[in-house]
């Protein structure tokens, strides 16, 4: 069962992908709505994402980015496993951004990442190098 606060965070990231979505939005959710997460909105959100649409997913990136959280990055992390290249692009631009740690046993899903980039698209990307070298800096 959705609580009133995920239930929130649903209506702002919208039905779908026409509806309206800007900074001020993903701030708001951020701060307003995923700040007021408690330990089971949080569970919830990690059972569901991988599983909701490409623009909720996109939308969920950037409002964890903006966040920074401890759960928000865990989350971040996740979304580098995403079906969507898209999300797994932002995720990682996110995750360069936030300065976390990104552990060594991610390596293999940027490398991924990178790899499924036509080679005239990877230095439009240069977060993902960034993060490549951070996850193989890192002990696991």
């Amino acid at each position: 069962m959705n609580s009133k606060i995920f239930e929130e965070y649903n209506y702002w990231l919208g039905p779908n992908e026409d509806t309206n979505w800007n900074e001020y939005i993903t701030e708001q959710v951020a701060h307003g709505v995923l700040g007021k997460f408690n330990a089971m909105d949080w569970q919830q959100l990690n059972e569901a994402i991988l599983l909701k649409e490409e623009y909720w997913q996109e939308r969920s990136a950037a409002a964890l980015g903006e966040l920074r959280s401890p759960e928000a990055i865990e989350l971040l992390k996740k979304f580098l496993d995403s079906t969507f290249s898209e999300v797994a692009i932002a995720a990682a631009s996110e995750l360069d951004w936030t300065e976390a740690v990104i552990e060594e046993k991610y390596s293999n899903k940027i490398q991924r990442i990178i790899d499924n980039l036509p080679d005239e698209e990877i230095d439009c990307y240069p977060e993902l190098k960034n993060l490549l070298k951070k996850s193989q800096n890192r002990g696991s």
